[in-house]
């Protein structure tokens, strides 16, 4: 069985609120009712101590990049050191924190596939926006 704790933690990695649940907008923003019970059903139905294992670890490297998220703020000012590049995709229009959140989204879209639960739609961390985001064009 999961933890408090690891809920928690699978709740904030996919985005959703960290409040308690009501069934309203609140200040504009459509609350998690709509996907929400199946985050917390398929949490309760992880019952495989190999599948809880293995939640545990991609949770693991979501806190990790997470950790290493914070870090690269210190190196955004920088772009070389000797011969070191500090931003080697800058000529795409890639920081050392775009590469970090690509490889965060790919792990939580992981751990959502593993429970069988979709990210929260709403969760500004999972929009894509930048180099390589198409945008709605219309005539």
């Amino acid at each position: 069985m999961l933890t408090e704790i690891d809920k928690e933690r699978i709740r904030y990695h996919l985005g959703y609120l960290e409040t308690s649940f009501a069934a309203s907008i609140q200040l504009g923003l459509p609350r998690p009712l709509q996907t929400v019970f199946l985050l917390e059903q398929s949490m309760e139905l992880l019952s495989n101590q190999y599948a809880i294992d293995r939640c545990l670890r991609i949770l693991d490297v979501l806190d990790k990049i997470e950790c290493q998220l914070q870090e690269a703020t210190e190196y955004l000012v920088a772009d070389t050191l000797g011969n070191m590049s500090l931003h080697p995709l800058k000529s795409k229009g890639l920081l050392v924190t775009d590469n970090l959140e690509r490889e965060y989204v790919r792990w939580a879209n992981r751990l959502a596939d593993m429970l069988g639960t979709p990210l929260y739609p709403f969760s500004d961390r999972f929009m894509r926006r930048g180099p390589g985001t198409s945008v709605p064009v219309r005539n």
